[in-house]
């Protein structure tokens, strides 16, 4: 039966006029039109239309009008129309054929062409197809297909279940229009392009159209066109980086075949996403030492290998040691969210990149959906504080490539680090989100965020608790250093005149000593920061915090420690005990009478100090100062005669002075070049120009007891928590730790304890809270405890 007339009608049966269609001539054929059908006309069978569809796939990239597909019925066969066939391979001249219905046509017979007759394969206008009639789309041409060479070939095949032999393949995955899906032109192999009309005469064709015209059923499924209804979507998933997103392929994990950076060939368990019915192979092989913490899976490998080893005939073949085992993972739904979250689960512990989707396309929700499956196969510690050792290390490594537990200048990734920390069992994530919360409470409140009703109860409470400790520990620093006033310092023995061994002590040239110090502090504070306490966004400052805030005590307390190891006497360790009052044991002495009745006014004088508030401070290890005497210029002074004493006492020369100074510093610290330092020794040297010995040694305990007081009120809010590590640049303070058991933990609400071994060798157990988190237990990892360790050893 003649095919031209067929094609004349369905291109142009929406109009009344309908116009001849020209063809290009057939490179070595001398006929450049369609008069006639001779004998050899040809056969055009699945694979010859499978050719010419490779061949002429490009021509949908340039057509300028819309273009649809065939019809199941028009791609096996579009050389036929709905009744007619070939009857003999004679010639026959071309006839009219009837009018053509709406409904697709019945399935032609095959068509037969004699042997050594040259083939004529016309180019064929596509017809729309019916969504119901439209075979499954493939991604890439079909296997059998003859691609040209400069064609794009997919490098892994997967044969599709359709009877037509049509390959499909994710390789690479991409999300395509689903209008593409559908769309297939068959067309002549040689170099003629197909040209197709309008769907209607004298009218544009639609957007619509136009963009399914240039879609291209390659892998991607990318269009010339720039409008965004052409462009394609985000890929289905990809792999989470540092440093951006990498489109990954999930064709093996729908497909059941092996996952490359999932495969170990030194592994011996191969772990199966889909059902053992379904006959798909394994998609990881890994060790089982991965998921050594996980009771269930443990149990579910060794219930398959028991199965397994009970198909062997004999019993000795039975006890043969099974070196593979298979692991079926019940997942109950394998859809691509639910495949993905399983790779991701056994990404983790072999410390692989994770993969995100549309669904979970953060960091933190893809990690809440692997602590879902942690917690669904049971992976438990001994005790139960953590998902077991494999799982604490891969976690570890994660939050080091991402940062996780760098919450410093976000208050919403810090409410994800507490929920990650809660549902992972990370204390170390915990710790650190935690202690930055605490800091910024007021700040993480006013946020309003709904993730913080996803911290759990017992988290939030001990919020609450910490932060109301942290407002009294800052009130207490704020009222003593705002304004450097400290007035229990000379309220107790400093201001008594009746006590008879301190009649030669003068406290008034303490007190002195001690305000001339606090006005050299407050105006080289405010020359450094513009104002004291400073103001933030100054011209002086980078604070954005105003007020004492963390990094302002931080250098306060940093300049004050490197003056304390400059001036401190390193030889003489306090006899003071905490909460008790220092009695000196050598009161009423004769060597008391002639010179450290000073001294021991000191002592007193900072006892009374240390328990003037709560709560009661220990003393520092090393209390005292170097005190300046004229040994330092005559080893022998002591020993002289008191008028020469008195003598030498006038007459200070000012290189002797400097002498004097300098030998009453520690000469390590003297060397550095601190500006703190270096403003000291300059107020220092001027104050004690003039002055005589006793003068000097008077200063000196007057700058002390500033210093004294100074460092006493800082430990408490500038000692860190124990166990952070993104500390720098925080105004927020970080000394509130968490205290009591994880929170996820069964023994939540109970004391936390540890055991610890005393000075007299013996082990008790202690509340861990109260020795490490203690007034005492702070202090002692502050700098003056810490120095006292290195020179006492």
């Amino acid at each position: 039966m003649s095919f031209l007339p067929k094609l004349t009608s369905r291109t142009g049966s929406r109009s009344s006029t309908s116009s001849a269609i020209s063809r290009k001539p057939i490179p070595g054929s001398s006929t450049s039109t369609y008069d006639s059908l001779t004998s050899s006309a040809p056969t055009l069978t699945t694979a010859t239309a499978r050719t010419s569809e490779a061949s002429e796939s490009s021509s949908r990239f340039e057509a300028d009008t819309a273009s649809t597909p065939l019809s199941p019925d028009d791609q096996l066969s579009p050389l036929s129309d709905q009744g007619g066939s070939f009857e003999s391979p004679a010639p026959k001249a071309l006839q009219k054929a009837p009018p053509i219905p709406r409904s697709p046509p019945p399935a032609p017979p095959a068509l037969l062409t004699e042997p050594g007759t040259p083939q004529r394969v016309p180019a064929v206008t596509a017809t729309q197809a019916t969504p119901d009639e439209r075979s499954p789309s493939p991604d890439r041409p079909p296997a059998a297909a003859m691609l040209q060479p400069n064609r794009l070939q997919p490098r892994h095949p997967s044969p599709s279940p359709s009877p037509r032999g049509r390959s499909v393949s994710a390789q690479p995955p991409t999300i395509r229009d689903s209008s593409a899906d559908g769309l297939r032109v068959v067309s002549s192999p040689v170099g003629g392009r197909a040209h197709s009309k309008p769907s209607s005469e004298g009218s544009p064709p639609s957007a619509t159209d136009r963009r399914r015209s240039r879609m291209s059923w390659f892998p991607g499924g990318r269009s010339r066109a720039n409008s965004d209804a052409s462009r394609p979507r985000g890929p289905g998933a990809w792999v989470m980086t540092p440093d951006g997103q990498v489109e990954y392929n999930t064709a093996p994990l729908v497909n059941g075949e092996k996952v490359p950076e999932l495969w170990n060939e030194s592994g011996n368990v191969c772990v199966y996403l889909h059902p053992k019915q379904s006959g798909r192979g394994p998609s990881f092989r890994v060790a089982d030492q991965i998921f050594s913490a996980s009771a269930v899976l443990n149990e579910l490998l060794v219930t398959e290998m028991m199965a397994a080893s009970g198909l062997y005939p004999d019993a000795a073949s039975a006890t043969r040691p099974v070196t593979e085992g298979h692991l079926y993972l019940p997942l109950g739904n394998t859809d691509l969210d639910c495949l993905v979250a399983a790779r991701n689960l056994f990404a983790l512990l072999t410390h692989q990149p994770l993969v995100g989707t549309a669904e979970h396309p953060t960091l933190f929700a893809t990690l809440l959906q692997v602590a879902g499956l942690l917690r669904r196969f049971n992976f438990t510690s001994y005790d139960g504080s953590s998902m077991g050792e494999s799982v604490d290390t891969a976690f570890g490594l994660l939050m080091d490539e991402f940062g996780i537990a760098d919450v410093r200048h976000s208050r919403e990734k810090t409410l994800e680090a507490l929920i990650l920390a809660e549902q992972m069992k990370s204390w170390n994530l915990y710790n650190e989100a935690f202690v930055h919360a605490v800091g910024k409470y007021e700040a993480l409140r006013h946020l309003k965020s709904p993730l913080f009703d996803r911290i759990s109860v017992s988290t939030r409470k001990r919020l609450d608790r910490a932060h109301l400790d942290l407002a009294g520990r800052r009130a207490n620093v704020n009222t003593r250093l705002e304004a450097f006033e400290f007035p229990s310092l000379f309220a107790g023995i400093a201001s008594s005149t009746s006590t008879e061994e301190y009649k030669r002590v003068r406290f008034k040239e303490w007190r002195n000593a001690f305000g001339k110090m606090r006005s050299f502090v407050l105006g080289y504070y405010k020359s450094l920061f513009g104002n004291w306490p400073p103001r933030a966004r100054s011209h002086k400052n980078y604070f954005s915090q105003s007020g004492l805030n963390r990094q302002c005590l931080k250098i306060l307390y940093s300049d004050f420690c490197a003056l304390y190891d400059l001036l401190v006497d390193r030889q003489s360790i306090t006899p003071r005990v905490i909460g008790e009052m220092y009695d000196d044991p050598s009161e009423g002495s004769k060597e008391k009478q002639l010179g450290d009745a000073s001294i021991s006014a000191l002592r007193k004088v900072l006892s009374e100090f240390d328990k003037s508030s709560p709560p009661v401070l220990p003393p520092i290890p090393f209390d005292i100062p170097k005190i300046p005497s004229m040994t330092a210029v005559y080893e022998n002074f002591h020993e002289m005669p008191a008028k020469k004493q008195a003598k030498y006492s006038k007459a200070v020369q000012p290189h002797e002075l400097q002498l004097i100074l300098l030998k009453a510093r520690n000469i390590d610290t003297d060397a550095l070049q601190f500006p703190f330092l270096l403003a000291y020794k300059d107020f220092e040297l001027r104050e004690a120009r003039g002055a005589s010995p006793q003068d000097l040694a008077d200063q000196r305990i007057g700058y002390w007891l500033f210093l004294y007081a100074v460092l006493q009120s800082l430990p408490m809010l500038v000692v860190d928590a124990p166990g952070l590590r993104y500390t720098e640049g925080v105004e927020d303070f970080l000394c509130e730790a968490p205290q009591g058991n994880p929170p996820w933990t069964e023994d939540a609400g109970e004391v936390r304890k540890m055991w610890y071994q005393t000075a007299g060798q013996n082990i008790v157990e202690l509340s861990a809270d109260v020795v490490m988190f203690s007034v005492e237990g702070i202090y002692m990892r502050s700098h003056c405890w810490l120095a006292a360790k290195e020179w006492e050893a």
